[in-house]
């Protein structure tokens, strides 16, 4: 069960790895005006909510398997 655990903690690290990946690029291709637009800002305030809450997922599950 402890290497199923860790496999998932990695597992859900890396997913967060490619999802933050994939904001930085969203994030670098915005027009000038959608940077305007405050629903750009806080869609994308939610959106980096959701990877730092994935990421300490990641590391709970980490602790959790020593």
């Amino acid at each position: 069960m402890r290497l199923l655990t860790v496999l998932c903690g990695v597992a859900v690290l890396l997913t967060t790895l490619a999802y933050g990946h994939l904001l930085h690029h969203y994030f670098m291709n915005t027009s000038a005006e959608s940077a305007q637009n405050p629903v750009f800002w806080v869609s994308f305030s939610f959106a980096v909510g959701v990877g730092i809450f994935s990421f300490i997922g990641g590391a709970i599950l980490l602790r959790r398997g020593r």
